[in-house]
């Protein structure tokens, strides 16, 4: 990227050039924590096809083979669907100007300033909208910074986090909330893990194997380092301790996620600090639709490039998306504070 020319003396065809160059970039540097996780499940939804999508489980069906008396017919087994999920797309942009008064005063910092919060505004908003799922994982819906409530249950009508979700072919329920709320320990990720082997449900009723290998957390340093103490501690083998084997070694990704722990404007909250969750990625159906990715609308040259009564040049970042969570059968949740 060219700088060594003021960019007063640019013309508007080389500013353009400029902010697009730098637009491009930063979304390559952008450093994502949610959109690249291996639980959320990319999708594109295609122009002209409407801006809605449904989503659904697989059906279910027999497990088991049932058993046959001599001369009789095979029983006719058993299908069920599963629920389904509607995710509607919307539309998030910001425009920013580039006034005649900066451009002739050589404020060159400030404007490549202006073009680098442009270039990161969408990809940033995606990320929070993503990383609210689970800051908002015990709530049917939020209410987001712009003002819009949204609803964010599960196919079920449920919160991600519930006691008791419920199947679509059967009376019995499952819970994804980790009992008590429990701090990050050894114990509590195995009272999490009890959940998968003992609530892990297909919607007919019959157990399924379920096997959880990503741990999210928040930024807060305690529970990232307690964490990585359990997942990376060894014995010296001159130790008392030296044939105790890590069973956490290696079982777990660990994904730190900076945006959970924050309100609706992306704000700290100290009061989701703990949150964590432990997950199956390759059963989630947590799924991210994009109609447009992250795009640049900048002016030109016999198009109001500059605004006649302000002399102000406009530029405008955008992007069109979705989120959705079909069911809540991969995850399992805990506050992190007790209650």
């Amino acid at each position: 990227m060219a700088t060594t020319a003021t960019i007063n003396s640019y013309m508007l065809p080389q500013m353009t050039d400029l902010i697009k160059r730098s637009f491009i970039k930063a979304q390559m540097d952008m450093p994502y924590e949610m959109k690249i996780a291996p639980f959320v499940k990319k999708d594109v939804l295609p122009k002209g096809t409407g801006d809605t999508r449904r989503y659904a489980e697989s059906i279910d069906s027999d497990t088991y083979a049932k058993e046959r008396y001599e001369g009789d017919s095979s029983e006719q087994g058993k299908s069920q669907y599963g629920y389904e999920l509607d995710v509607q797309v919307y539309d998030i942009s910001l425009s920013k100007s580039i006034t005649k008064h900066m451009r002739d005063t050589g404020k060159d910092k400030d404007i490549m300033k202006m073009i680098t919060d442009l270039s990161n505004v969408c990809p940033a908003r995606c990320e929070l909208d993503l990383a609210h799922r689970f800051s908002f994982a015990w709530d049917t819906t939020y209410t987001t910074q712009d003002g819009i409530t949204k609803t964010i249950s599960t196919g079920d009508g449920l919160a991600l986090i519930s006691a008791s979700h419920t199947l679509t072919g059967s009376a019995i329920t499952y819970s994804t909330q980790i009992a008590a709320n429990p701090v990050f320990s050894e114990g509590a990720v195995e009272t999490a893990e009890k959940s998968y082997v003992n609530e892990s449900y297909d919607n007919l009723g019959i157990k399924k194997y379920r096997k959880a290998n990503i741990i999210v957390t928040t930024d807060d340093p305690n529970t990232v380092n307690s964490v990585r103490k359990l997942m990376n501690a060894t014995a010296d083998i001159s130790s008392s301790n030296a044939n105790t084997f890590n069973n956490y070694n290696n079982k777990y990704q660990h994904i730190k996620v900076s945006r959970l722990a924050t309100d609706a404007n992306g704000a700290p909250d100290t009061d989701k600090s703990k949150y964590r969750f432990l997950i199956d990625s390759v059963n989630s159906d947590f799924y991210f639709t994009e109609l447009n990715a992250p795009y640049l609308k900048s002016p030109k040259d016999g198009n109001n490039g500059e605004d006649f009564a302000t002399e102000n040049r406009n530029y405008q970042a955008a992007s069109d998306y979705t989120t959705g969570i079909v069911t809540a059968k991969w995850i399992r949740g805990s506050k992190g504070d007790g209650s």
